[in-house]
Parts: structure tokens; C-alpha cells; sequence
């Protein structure tokens, strides 16, 4: 007996064959899809304990799944950590940070992320000099918006035992000041030189941030999402919360096994398949961020002698990746610069030969050549993109970038050209909106925030970013199970104020997700 059933929808849904154009109703079954059709086909199926939801011709369509987000640091900066990102200048900033010192005397370290110094007058990276004016008898730990560089004051280098001496791994920078002394600014591996002596937080804390950021997934109309960076402790968190029921979402974790500034990998994880949780790809970061000048370019950044930071070395690279996949793990390699990405495509080439069919991912792909996306289609290397970036860090790559790269940045429309198996998502909270939609909005305008165009002949379709952010995201996933209509499927989808693809690409913000259904049960309603 159906338990719900939804009638007078438009039914969106971006598998081949989809049955559902010319129906409007849609028939659940516990937790599952029974049946698609028309009302005057199914209503038979209604009996006295089957709900009836009038969808009033609003949309329905598979909820959202976003493919590279990191759950629980976007759930962090919502319960334990300081949200710098609405800084609009470096003053601002230390006032949030003297401020936050102030409300929380008991914290043994302050700890704030997303700092953006390019949307600044100031317009220069903040260093320990800075944050020892608003907090000097506690370490301070301030994130850029990337993560991928870290500014500690002096107390926090002091408890670090950092010094002009301090050895720094292999694929991380340690910045000095006008005096030859570290100045606080660390990038990359090196962040683990401070961030280790940072306490853990615990299991619970690490549950509690998750629980905060599934508010958000769900008034996004997320209903399943990758964590592409899970190191033990949180995959064990994560495992917990599954065994109890209380993930309430779908979450594909993929663990690291390199940790910043650590010596030795971690254990690798053991393979692991469920409706809820599933755990089939390890995570490698090859380069930084474009934002930062820290991802690994062929070509210096515009105007300066910085061409990034190469994190991975060939050797322990292919060992690693070759236990991973005699185990049947896929591999998901961070790679933004051009010079990573050749550095990722070539490894995976000589992996693939050894494992073929196994999953190979690039996650990011910011500045791949022509060449690149070729050797991508015909060895089968997937990708995970953000065109979210372009709203959001516009500025730094117009600032950093020289045209030639900023005419192949994010390449969404080539990549896609070239039948490379591509999915969109947040990289939040890199960012700080994480709304799909408006990842959808700069995937088919190209436009940064500011109303500046980037690479405007690389935009795609409405169509194709919805794909990305469901059919595509589920493939890349390896969870065939949801992200479609179709009978059996989990019953995760959401109802849209407006059919998206009858709308302009300028007007695709205004869309609003209004419920979010998972496993046939409705988790938020606006």
C-alpha cells in the first residue's frame, strides 16, 4: 500500500528513458518509489492510510546532491568556531575576533576560518603581528576562506614550538617576515605544524556539528552529500551515527590518508556499502586553492613570481593509491592548478592500467588544458567541480589569474563536451552559500558577485546543472540507488516553487525549495 502520494506535480528527472514526462503523480511505498504515472492511473492505489499531497502544479524533482562539501566543518562554524567570512576588512575581522576572546574566556584556543583578504582595502594577508593586537595571552588560530593557509599569533607559535629552525614537511610553506622570523602565515602541509597542537575535538562535539549542518542541507534540499576529507576519528563519528539512525541523510565519506604535517598515512578504511552511508574512495590533496595562489600553476599568478604549491610525492602517491585500490577503493585526488591536474591525470593513467574500472576523481579541476579533458574522456577520470567559486572568488581570480587562465577557468561546458563524467557541487565552507541553486546560477551565467563575467562561453545549460547535482553526483558517488525517478528508487526528492527549466538563467535564485522528502518523509518544509 503506498503511504504516500503525490499528485497535479511536474516531474523532473535527468536519467535517460525518464518515464515521468506527460505524468503528474508520484507513488511511495515505505521508503521507496512504487509507481509514476498519471493521477487518473493511480489514484485506485489510494486507500485509508495512504497521504495525498496537491503539489498545485509545483515542481518535483530528486533532491539535490551535493558531491564536495564538508559537512562537519560547515556545521563547525555554526556550533564551535568563529565565522569570519562577512569580514568586509581587516579591522573588522580582529574586532570579531577581540570580541569572540572576550564572550569566551574559558576556550583554551580561538580558533576562526574565512577570512578573504582580496575583498579587503587593506588588501594583504594578516599575520601574527595582527592578531597579537586583539589576543596575546591565548593561542589564536584564523583559516582563510580556502583552508589551505592559516595565520597563528605568537602564543599560538610559542606553544607550537615553532621557530626559523622548525623543519617543514615536504609540499607545505612556512612564511617569514621582514625580520627572517616565521610571521604566522603557514600554507598546506605546514598547517599541521600549529593545528596539531590544537585539542581534538570529540566524537560528540564532531556529531553535534553535523546534526547543525544538516539543517542547512535540508533547507537547501540537499539530500545526500560527500565529505571528501574524513579523517578517523570523524569516519568514526559517522559510522556511530549510522549504526544509531541519526544521520538522516545520505552521506558518501571519503577519508584522507595523508594528514597535514603528519609522517605517516592513516590506516586505510575498509570498504563499506549501505543506503545511508557509504565509504568506496580515499582522498589526496595534490595542490591549494586558486584564491589563495597556493594551486599548482605552470605559469606564475598574475603579477608576482608565485606559481603554488605541489603537494604530493610521485612515489608514496602510487603506493597508496595502489593498496587503496587492490582493496576496491576508488581514489578522489584534489587538483585545481593546471600543473596538478597534469600531475593527477598522469599517475591516474598508470593506476588505472593496474585497476581498470576502478573510480578515479578530480576533485576541483579549476585550470585543465584541452589535452588534459582529452586524457580524462578516454581513460574515464571523473570530476567534481564548483562553479560556486566563480560567484564567490571571482575577485581573487580576476586579481591572480591572467586572462589566458581565466578564459579556462572551471570549464564546466568543455568538460562536459568531452563526455566526461561531471558532477557540481559547494566545496562549503570554502564558501559560504552552499545553496545548490546558486551554484546553478554561476554555472549558467558565469557571473562573479560583483557582475563580472568569467569565461562566459563556458556556461552550461539549467538542465545540465541540475544533471550535475543529481543523476551525475549519485553516479560519481557510486550510489545508483537514489538521485533519479524511477519505480524502486529511495524516495528522497523535494518540491520547487517553480519549474526550473522554464526559467531565464538571471532568474534561477529566485527558486525556492519548499519541502525536502527523505525515505518518503517529509525532513523540512518553508
Amino acid at each position: 500500500m503506498p503511504s504516500l502520494i503525490i499528485h497535479n506535480a511536474n516531474l523532473l528527472s535527468f536519467n535517460d528513458g525518464f518515464t515521468g514526462k506527460g505524468c503528474d503523480t508520484i507513488a511511495i511505498d515505505g521508503n521507496r518509489i512504487k509507481a509514476i504515472g498519471r493521477w487518473d492511473e493511480l489514484k485506485s492505489l489510494v486507500q485509508s492510510g495512504t497521504e495525498v499531497i496537491d503539489a498545485g502544479g509545483k515542481t518535483l524533482m530528486p533532491g539535490f546532491n551535493d558531491s564536495h562539501i564538508h559537512i562537519w566543518k560547515v556545521g563547525n562554524l555554526a556550533t564551535y568556531m568563529l565565522d569570519v567570512r562577512k569580514a568586509g576588512s581587516m579591522d573588522e575581522m580582529l574586532g570579531m575576533i577581540e570580541s569572540y576572546h572576550q564572550s569566551n574566556p574559558d576556550l583554551k584556543w580561538i580558533t576562526a576560518r574565512g577570512f578573504n583578504e582580496a575583498g579587503w582595502k587593506e588588501g594583504r594577508m594578516p599575520d601574527k603581528n595582527d592578531l597579537d593586537k586583539v589576543v596575546k595571552e591565548k593561542p589564536v588560530y584564523l583559516i582563510r576562506t580556502c583552508a589551505h593557509i592559516a595565520v597563528a599569533n605568537t602564543r599560538a607559535l610559542e606553544i607550537s614550538n615553532i621557530t626559523i629552525n622548525t623543519p617543514v614537511p615536504d609540499g607545505g610553506v612556512m612564511y617569514q617576515g621582514n625580520d627572517g622570523k616565521p610571521n604566522g602565515i603557514f600554507s598546506e602541509t605546514a598547517l599541521g605544524l600549529v593545528s596539531k597542537n590544537i585539542p581534538a575535538y570529540t566524537k560528540d562535539e564532531l556529531k553535534i556539528m553535523v546534526k547543525a549542518a544538516r539543517k542547512q542541507l535540508y533547507s537547501f534540499g540537499i539530500t545526500a552529500a560527500t565529505d571528501p576529507a574524513v579523517d578517523p576519528l570523524l569516519l568514526e563519528a559517522y559510522y556511530e551515527m549510522y549504526s544509531a539512525g541519526e544521520l538522516g541523510f545520505r552521506l558518501n565519506a571519503i577519508p584522507i590518508l595523508l594528514p597535514d604535517g603528519g609522517e605517516r598515512p592513516y590506516d586505510l578504511p575498509e570498504h563499506f556499502s549501505s543506503d545511508w552511508l557509504n565509504v568506496n574512495t580515499v582522498k589526496f590533496f595534490s595542490d591549494g586553492g586558486l584564491s589563495g595562489k597556493t594551486a599548482a600553476l605552470k605559469r606564475y599568478y598574475k603579477n608576482t613570481n608565485e606559481h603554488g604549491v605541489l603537494r604530493l610525492q610521485e612515489a608514496q602517491y602510487l603506493k597508496l593509491g595502489r593498496a587503496a585500490m587492490e582493496k576496491g577503493l576508488g581514489l578522489a585526488t584534489h587538483a585545481i592548478g593546471d600543473a596538478a591536474i597534469a600531475f593527477v591525470i598522469d599517475n591516474y593513467i598508470k593506476l588505472g592500467e593496474l585497476f581498470p574500472g576502478v573510480l578515479r576523481r578530480i576533485e576541483h579541476l579549476g585550470l585543465p588544458e584541452e589535452k588534459h579533458l582529452e586524457l580524462m574522456a578516454k581513460h574515464q577520470i571523473a570530476t567534481s567541480m564548483q562553479t560556486i567559486f566563480i560567484s564567490e572568488l571571482g575577485k581573487n581570480f580576476r586579481q591572480y589569474l591572467d586572462q589566458d587562465y581565466l578564459n579556462q577557468c572551471y570549464p564546466v561546458r568543455s568538460v562536459l563536451k568531452h563526455g566526461i563524467l561531471t558532477a557540481l557541487s559547494s566545496d562549503a565552507p570554502v564558501v559560504s552559500n552552499l545553496n545548490p541553486v546558486k551554484g546553478m546560477e554561476a554555472a549558467v551565467t558565469r557571473r562573479d558577485n560583483e557582475g563580472f563575467a568569467i569565461a562566459p562561453d563556458e556556461a552550461i545549460s539549467i538542465a545540465d546543472a541540475l544533471k550535475a547535482y543529481t543523476l551525475s553526483a549519485a553516479t560519481i558517488g557510486q550510489t545508483p540507488q537514489f538521485g533519479t525517478f524511477e519505480p524502486g528508487q529511495l524516495a528522497d526528492f523535494i518540491m520547487l516553487n517553480r519549474d526550473p527549466l522554464s526559467m531565464a538563467p538571471a532568474d534561477i535564485s529566485t527558486l525556492i525549495v519548499e519541502r525536502t522528502f527523505i525515505d518518503g518523509k517529509c525532513v523540512y518544509e518553508n
